[in-house]
């Protein structure tokens, strides 16, 4: 099969049946054209991996039309899950069009008696756990990637994971397949007939439904074991399968993977130098723990203190943050038998010095996949090189009984040594009479000598030359250190920004929290597609035009990823900068610009005159001077004037008189002009702000918006510095504020509050400064307040969304509702905010959906619960100014000026 372009019939009758679920703009093409494995340049030019399009099916009937119009014209189908894996299954080598199955997430049905569910293919495993939970079930095992890879993936790509100990292989757990075969029909796979659709990458047919047995859900315990060298951490391996110790899952480390894991997290917990195993038991086989106990130390191994063990269990997703030293890995997965794990590991060490260390889970006790790692940089022209050191692993493994765990695009050849004769004649066969043009995924699985017209055959042909050269290559890796052609960012990114592009695992664990993904799954509005786009960028392959700085500039600032990144990224920040870049090379958010021009003109976001900003009341008690401030923000000031006069009335209470900042024609703290890129207009604004406040003698400053605080916080002190002027104020939000007077006694809290409230965590300062806990302590201090959680909560918060409004008005609308159903669902009276901006959103959202809970600011309950009354109700003034955003926002574009 040779490369395919489509025409302009195929691409309108795509058009007519996805609409916005096709996309053949180049930079999604792009996104959509590898996995997380990194091909070197010379393999890649073999193949073809640029997908003509990409769609988005919604149920399998689309499926089923699509594989019928993909044989009329003959154009390749790459099905694709989150692409977790390295071995170039999802990854087009003849162009064709990849199927997302982002949409296709849904929980068909739990059946809590036939411990099962159904489920569509691009549900993710974390997400289908947590649903498992709330119905007294969980998963019985899942991949190391559970944060980010998908059922349908899974049972594409094959193997094992977490929990394989008790349950064996993924294969073991499927009570059915169905799947889109490559005649167009719909067909349910049970018993043998699995094995034509399990481990073969979709070469058979494009899977719409998995049903998968589960467990009823018990507690764990994790157990860490250190021992001095492998003979010690196999002896008790052995005796533990001997002993048929009941444990859930087994994993281990080797000393090098701990001390570059440990490094890369800057952490001391795990002892170096030492072989780790984890063995995990479940609840009801507590009984086992003495059993470890004894069996660990009669091979003179050490348990570990049981902090530790717990630490490391709840890092079980992070395989991969050893990438952050890279910036890049040489990846090997193999399987090898227990009975050989030491003289494998010692091989290895031998023959690599320590530089290739692994990580291992059991997939029964006879048997582990071994995941392998080297560190390289695939910015060097020694990546080729060094690449060829998996074939050498990969050798020393087979050698010693072992085997790799799939073939993908690269070990086709080995095919019938993973299949089996008989299974793999079968798949032959099949495709002989059922896909005769190779149409489903070719040049996957099988070798180019059962495949005619492979698209792999140059690279087939290279894998062959690399293995019979590899030790030679592996060797020329290592003395060729590429220092004299290392990648230079000159003036393309800052270093941290560029550096950063090369470190991304491209996991995915970002994309399936972020929020402009959420509301529009599309790869390139993730973290991770924008980090790929960034590497393509430096490496010249990608020019810095319209499209590019718009798909930069999607980015909501909520964190989510942050806290999800394998590699440790700052993640949000980074693009945030990114904003400044764009501004340097004369790209505008055309939205942002205006907000500019607000505040240049009037020192406000919504550019109102002074007296429309006024919410003073004669009984309200402020300073002209003093050691503690007020900035109330161009929001409150204008919007959400309830929450500037209950702050100002609670601690007038208290005994507490504020000094008000941020006077009429003075209230932005410049958070816009960061995030629109201008920062000469942002570093004058903090200017003036600075000056006002060390002139007013202010010591500690509070905010009740939280992009305020953030702004203020993580800014200006690095601004003040650079311009030599003195800043030393503490900054504070008022949710802490507050929670520190309630714990003294000093404020008057005795009227009962009557309702049901949930509590909506504002992202910039929840996630950005870990705020979870003061705002549910002033809450649950009001008498008759019941303080019930939605379904995310604390980091896992849904963010509402209102920072996108000048990126994509559809996601502002998406955030608000999808976070107002989960208030809904907690039947709460009130959902209850600590942020003009989210106070708008979800003020709004509520009226118009005409829901039963209402938004509330935190102060507003407070002030009834102490007797204050609440003098102002924004609701209609937020239905005005939130129109207006609308009208203002509507056009808003990044734009080259």
């Amino acid at each position: 099969m040779t490369s395919y372009t489509i025409n302009e019939a195929l691409k309108s009758k795509l058009e007519e049946m996805f609409e916005n679920r096709v996309s053949f703009s180049e930079l999604e093409r792009i996104v959509y054209s590898h996995d997380v494995g990194v091909i070197p340049d010379s393999v890649k030019k073999t193949i073809a991996t640029m997908p003509d399009a990409v769609v988005q099916p919604v149920n399998s009937n689309e499926v089923s039309s699509l594989v019928r119009i993909a044989i009329e014209n003959k154009i390749p189908l790459i099905p694709r899950g989150a692409a977790s894996s390295g071995f170039g299954g999802a990854v087009p080598v003849a162009n064709g069009i990849v199927i997302d199955f982002s949409r296709m997430n849904n929980i068909i049905s739990i059946d809590p008696d036939d411990l099962s569910v159904e489920v569509e293919p691009g549900v993710v495993w974390s997400e289908l756990d947590e649903k498992l939970k709330r119905k007294g079930l969980a998963l019985r095992l899942y991949p190391s990637s559970a944060p980010t890879s998908t059922v349908a993936g899974w049972v594409a790509q094959g193997g094992s994971g977490i929990g394989s100990y008790e349950y064996g292989t993924f294969r073991d757990n499927i009570v059915s397949v169905e799947m889109v075969d490559p005649m167009g029909d719909l067909k349910v796979m049970k018993g043998d007939d699995i094995d034509l659709v399990y481990a073969l990458g979709g070469i058979t047919g494009i899977i719409t439904k998995v049903t998968i047995k589960v467990k009823k859900a018990e507690g764990i315990t994790p157990v860490l074991a250190a021992f001095t060298d492998e003979k010690k951490l196999q002896a008790t391996l052995d005796e533990i399968r001997g002993s048929g110790t009941d444990l859930w899952s087994v994993s281990i480390q080797t000393p090098g993977y701990v001390g570059l894991s440990q490094q890369a997290a800057n952490e001391t917990k795990m002892p170096r130098g030492k072989y780790i195993a984890q063995l995990v038991y479940s609840q009801s086989h507590a009984e086992v723990a003495s059993l470890i106990e004894n069996i660990v130390s009669s091979n003179k191994g050490e348990i570990l203190p049981e902090d530790v063990a717990v630490h490391e269990w709840d890092n079980r997703f992070r395989t991969m943050r050893l990438k952050r030293l890279g910036p890049s890995l040489v990846a090997s997965e193999l399987i090898v038998p227990t009975d050989s794990l030491g003289d494998f590991l010692k091989a290895v060490d031998r023959k690599f010095k320590g530089e290739f260390v692994f990580e291992g889970i059991m997939e029964t006790p006879d048997r582990l996949i071994m995941m392998g790692f080297m560190l390289a940089d695939e910015r060097k022209t020694n990546y080729p090189l060094k690449f060829s050191s998996s074939l050498i692993v990969a050798d020393i493994a087979k050698k010693m009984g072992g085997r790799l765990t799939a073939t993908g695009i690269f070990f086709t050849d080995d095919s019938k040594e993973l299949l089996g004769e008989t299974l793999f004649n079968r798949v032959v066969a099949f495709k002989k009479e059922f896909d005769p043009a190779h149409i489903m995924n070719p040049g996957k699985i099988l070798p180019p000598s059962v495949e005619k017209n492979s698209p792999i055959k140059q690279l087939s042909i290279a894998m062959k030359g690399a293995s019979k050269g590899k030790s030679l290559m592996s060797f020329a890796g290592k003395i060729m250190d590429g220092k004299d052609v290392e990648y230079k960012y000159g003036d393309k990114l800052p270093e941290e920004i560029g550096k950063d592009a090369f470190i991304c695992a491209q996991c995915g664990a970002c994309k399936t929290t972020c929020t402009m993904y959420d509301a529009d799954p599309w790869e390139s509005r993730s973290p991770r597609g924008k980090w790929y786009l960034l590497s393509e960028y430096l490496k010249g392959n990608i020019e810095f035009d319209e499209e590019f700085a718009s798909t930069m500039f999607l980015c909501a600032t909520c964190k989510k990823c942050d806290l999800k990144c394998q590699t440790d990224l700052s993640i949000a920040h980074n693009f945030i900068n990114m904003r400044s870049i764009m501004g340097q090379k004369n790209f505008e958010n055309t939205g942002l610009g205006i907000i500019r021009e607000n505040v240049l003109n009037a020192g406000n976001f919504w550019g109102l005159p002074g007296e429309a900003l006024e919410w003073k009341a004669d009984d309200m008690k402020m300073a002209d001077t003093g050691a503690i401030g007020y900035w109330p923000g161009c929001w409150s000031s204008a919007v959400t004037k309830n929450m500037p006069q209950n702050i100002v009335r609670i601690l007038n209470r208290a005994g507490v008189e504020l000094v008000n900042l941020g006077e009429q024609d003075n209230i932005c703290c410049g958070l816009y002009l960061a995030l629109g890129g201008y920062t000469e207009d942002f570093v004058k604004t903090v200017e003036k702000n600075i000056n006002l406040i060390n002139e007013k003698g202010v010591k500690t400053l509070l905010f009740s918006c939280p992009g305020c605080f953030a702004t203020f916080t993580e800014q200006y002190a690095a601004v003040a510095e650079m311009l030599g002027l003195d800043w030393d104020v503490e900054t504070k939000h008022v949710v802490v504020l507050l929670d520190e007077l309630i714990r003294d006694g000093k404020l008057d809290i005795e009227k009962p509050v009557d309702k049901k409230v949930t509590y909506h965590d504002a992202c910039h300062v929840s996630r950005w400064f870990g705020a979870y806990e003061y705002p549910r302590n002033v809450i649950n201090a009001i008498p008759g307040v019941n303080l019930v959680e939605m379904e995310h909560n604390r980091e896992d918060a849904l963010c509402c969304g209102i920072v996108t409004s000048f990126d994509d008005l559809p996601t502002v609308a998406h955030c608000g509702q999808k976070r107002i159903f989960e208030a809904m669902d907690t039947g709460a009276d009130y959902v209850i905010t600590n942020c003009a901006g989210c106070a708008s959103q979800l003020n709004l959202t509520t009226n118009m959906m005409e829901a039963p809970v209402k938004q509330k600011d935190i102060t507003d309950i407070l002030c009834e619960s102490m007797g204050i009354e609440v003098t102002y109700d924004p609701t209609e003034t937020i239905g005005q100014f939130m129109k207006q955003a609308i009208e203002l926002l509507g056009t808003s574009c990044v734009r080259h000026k």
